[in-house]
């Protein structure tokens, strides 16, 4: 195979991982970190290369396709700091203040316009690098399988680059750039294929020279520089940016007003400086320290610096630990000290663990008197981990015999509408399912206390004060007539019964996160209430409700089995491409959210993960490329394929069972980890053979080549989209993980019952 074409073909697929992941991490600062925008984010993008690659791509015709997939590659090389700037660009274009959350239509809208020139590009270049793939090795039935198998490759290489590599030396546009000049180099490589050289293409030829010359000259120059700079001025007007940087766990940003520092993770502010939010942190802080006799040592989990720590540190505790994933937060701190910050950072009783939060609670080598959750309602996955019963159970076994663990959650002064109270509700069960003692303060956030001991009442005032005064604690507000009108006993019980009055809502769990879809549903009714009908029915979803149908659907179709219906088979096959694109991307998300939660969001990991499955299916359709020849029924072979992903699925299942059941041991369970790389590899492997294996069969039916790459890319990227939306936004916040993955299990069959329908099976049907 000529090298400037399997050059170019895994470009296409290094590009495509490269710059999705850099924007969406783009659009994570904009949307504040939403794992929800994440779904709708990624959705957008594979809707957008499906439109490219079906109503774009297969109607392109192949003649002169090094040209065409040569201009291409240069306009993505315009496009990719152009759509870089628009990101930042966007949250001043939504009129979004800082801090302040988009709606869910805001996010589908403006992420379909920001993406589509990127999305429909790439949906094309996969379709012309069919058509030039099949003019060059004039293998027409294998080429769709074989491009598919080094894009596959490239992504891999791609997503291993830009984790390990791209995101600890570059930013952004640096990347976008250097993206930039590979896919120019790959386009010159790429129309050295013929021998002759025309007038136009020489001009060509010079025209990608000059712009790869201006792409080094702005990176000498220091153009980058310049970009960067006015587009972080866009994305944060109002505020003087005094640093932003990237790390495998997100964006970090300083932002200066009126000498008031904040400090910002992928757009949420996590602390202030020099000047915190003193009544917050003294009520976080002092209710569960002054609840409890003597606190020697305590344990604060994310958000320590700008108030909490200090205020901890007005206690006599002997050693306060704080445990934060991100270490650039800590390092942007320190590089911008504040009286407050360095009296927090540089003490010598305070330790800091760099170091996922729920992973430091599994392996910390001692007891705690205390400890602190500091982060936001359980509305993303990642923030979820903090408060199911299997994290509650793990700090109880941290705590000393009569310690305190402390978390907040929002409230109301006057009411609770029916989202905030089942969230309380929720969480507060969860608590009790562990700790013998839970209480509520009430309050425009109420604070949450659990004691390792039974029968612990709430401290009452006089006892708060008092043991301020023995202290000898200052406080600005956490005082006398406060503390008397928070914990006044009219106060706490209208608060009990308004939980009480509240309908029954399901504990959360690890393996079924409905603490997730609580947080959700009161994110929604913040931000977009005319969505709130839609989440109160979300709420009633059962696993039924989908095996329900999907199981009178396959015994219909088996019933009528003895009338085949061959002109079914087209859309048989697309369909089973379409599922499967549905298995992949559904099996890719549960096995990180469960690798999330079983073992500590380690993003390194999550990118090994992703690899793993990139290779798996580039490994998959070199397998079936090469078994093609020798297939006698490539029908029977499409659904013996269909009948191993299904099996697969069961194991899937089975291993998410055992992985969640209470009784594993710990050292069983750290040893499973390593059974996530062949299990992810392995989903990747089989959407490889079943693509590949469909290239075929879809081409013997008289399609044509770019036909053939626009039609089953357009569906694999449908399923994917599918299964992004459905799995990330619906599935898992309201079944779980376990019977998310049943749910895939009855798609699949549906899918095979269909291809037994359409006759594609039958011997001779499918005959090579």
């Amino acid at each position: 195979m000529n090298l400037s074409l399997l050059f170019a073909l895994l470009v296409m697929g290094f590009t495509f991982t490269v710059i999705q992941v850099a924007v969406i991490r783009e659009l994570l600062v904009v949307f504040l970190g939403n794992e929800l925008s994440i779904a709708i984010i990624a959705a957008n993008w594979l809707i957008l290369e499906a439109a490219g690659s079906f109503l774009l791509g297969r109607r392109i015709k192949g003649a002169a396709s090094d040209k065409k997939y040569a201009f291409l590659q240069l306009l993505l090389s315009l496009l990719l700091p152009a759509t870089i700037y628009a990101v930042r660009c966007l949250r001043d274009i939504m009129g979004l203040s800082i801090g302040e959350a988009a709606s869910l239509p805001q996010i589908f809208f403006w992420t379909a316009i920001i993406l589509a020139p990127l999305g429909i590009v790439n949906g094309l270049l996969f379709s012309l690098g069919c058509a030039l793939y099949s003019d060059f090795s004039k293998r027409y039935d294998l080429t769709v399988g074989k491009v598919y198998l080094y894009e596959g490759l490239g992504a891999g290489l791609g997503g291993v680059v830009y984790t390990f590599l791209l995101i600890p030396l570059f930013g952004t546009f640096e990347v976008a750039l250097l993206l930039g000049m590979v896919n120019l180099i790959s386009g010159i490589l790429l129309l050295s294929l013929r021998k002759e050289w025309d007038a136009g293409r020489t001009a060509l030829r010079g025209l990608l020279w000059s712009l790869l010359a201006l792409c080094i000259l702005l990176l000498t120059l220091s153009g980058v520089r310049g970009l960067e700079r006015q587009s972080l001025e866009r994305q944060w007007r109002g505020l003087k940016i005094l640093a932003s940087r990237w790390s495998p766990y997100g964006n970090v940003a300083v932002g200066q007003r009126n000498g008031q520092l904040t400090f910002f993770s992928s757009g949420t502010p996590v602390c202030t400086a020099p000047i915190p939010n003193i009544a917050f942190a003294e009520e976080k802080v002092h209710y569960p320290l002054l609840a409890i006799p003597s606190p020697q040592t305590v344990l604060v989990i994310g958000g320590g610096p700008g108030g909490i720590i200090a205020e901890i540190l007005k206690h006599p505790a002997a050693e306060v630990h704080y445990a934060e994933i991100d270490p650039l937060i800590i390092q942007m701190v320190r590089e911008n000290l504040t009286p407050l910050t360095r009296g927090e950072l540089e003490n010598p009783r305070v330790r800091i663990h760099a170091v996922d939060g729920r992973l430091y609670v599994k392996t910390a080598p001692r007891l705690f008197d205390a400890v602190l959750l500091n982060l936001p309602l359980p509305s993303t996955l990642e923030l979820n981990r903090f408060y199911t019963v299997e994290f509650f159970t793990e700090i109880s076994r941290l705590l000393s015999k009569d310690g305190i663990f402390a978390l907040h959650l929002p409230g109301s002064e006057t009411y609770l509408s029916r989202e905030t109270r089942d969230l309380n509700d929720c969480i507060r069960r969860s608590l009790q399912a562990v700790f013998p003692s839970v209480h509520i303060i009430p309050g425009e956030i109420n604070y949450i206390l659990a004691f390792a001991s039974p029968g612990v009442s709430l401290p009452s005032p006089e006892m708060l004060n008092e043991r301020l005064r023995e202290r000898e604690i200052h406080t600005h507000f956490f005082r006398g007539a406060h503390i008397s009108l928070k914990l006044e006993p009219s106060r706490l019980k209208w608060l009990e019964d308004s939980l009480s009055r509240g309908g029954p809502v399901k504990l959360n769990r690890d393996a079924h996160p409905s603490g997730l879809y609580y947080g959700i549903a009161y994110w929604n009714a913040q931000f977009h209430p005319a969505l709130q009908v839609f989440w109160s029915k979300a709420a009633d979803l059962r696993l039924w409700h989908v095996a329900l149908p999907l199981t009178i659907l396959i015994c219909g179709t088996l019933a009528c089995g003895k009338k085949r219906r061959p002109e079914w088979r087209k859309g048989a096959l697309v369909g089973a491409v379409v599922s499967t694109g549905f298995f992949g991307m559904a099996a890719s998300m549960l096995f990180i959210l469960a690798f999330q939660t079983l073992y500590g969001h380690v993003y390194l990991w999550i990118g090994i993960l992703i690899a793993f499955f990139m290779a798996g299916l580039a490994l998959g359709s070199w397998t079936m490329n090469r078994k093609l020849g020798k297939i006698k029924n490539l029908g029977a072979a499409l659904a013996a394929v269909e009948v191993f992903i299904i099996l697969f699925a069961f194991l899937v299942l089975l291993l998410l069972v055992l992985l969640y059941w209470p009784g594993l041991e710990q050292r069983v369970l750290s040893a499973l980890r390593y059974g996530f790389i062949p299990a992810i590899a392995g989903a990747g492997f089989f959407v490889g053979l079943e693509f590949s294996l469909a290239g075929r069969l879809f081409y013997r039916s008289k399609e044509g080549v770019v036909r053939t790459a626009g039609t089953l890319y357009a569906a694999d990227l449908f399923g994917a989209f599918t299964g992004s939306l459905l799995v990330g936004v619906i599935l898992v916040p309201a079944l779980g993980i376990v019977q998310t993955c049943a749910v895939v299990i009855f798609l699949k069959a549906t899918s095979l019952a269909f291809i037994r329908l359409s006759g594609l099976a039958l011997p001779g049907s499918g005959k090579t």
